[in-house]
């Protein structure tokens, strides 16, 4: 029998004083006093879910449960989020590319021996 996988993604965010963790494959949530916390609590409880899915041989479309969607628009905006700040971080870093070459360009060397006329 060969192994199956499943894909789940996961946002945690904090809210008020805890921090939430959502599994948006499997309509789960955990919450913590850290984000690790969190995370871990939910990871426990896909696991236990799942484990509870297999061993009853329920199909994948049948493990599979969307959350709510306000929990996938939370998802959408931070990955937008995510993209701009990489696309920020990746000007900035081709920026100081240019000023550090514009900066050794500028420098300049020259042996006396080129400047002395015999």
């Amino acid at each position: 029998m060969s192994p199956r996988f499943l894909r789940d993604r996961v946002i945690a965010y904090k809210k008020g004083d805890i921090y939430l963790a959502v599994s948006l494959e499997f309509d789960l949530l955990a919450e913590g006093k850290t984000i690790k916390e969190a995370l871990d609590r939910l990871h426990d409880a896909v696991l236990g879910y799942l484990k509870i899915c297999c061993s009853d041989n329920e199909l994948d479309e049948e493990i599979y449960r969307k959350a709510p969607k306000k929990y996938q628009n939370l998802y959408d905006l931070f990955i937008e989020i995510d993209a701009k700040k990489r696309k920020k971080d990746a000007e900035k870093k081709k920026e100081d590319q240019l000023r550090r070459r514009e900066i050794y360009t500028s420098q300049s060397t020259y042996p006396t021996t080129l400047l002395c006329h015999a």
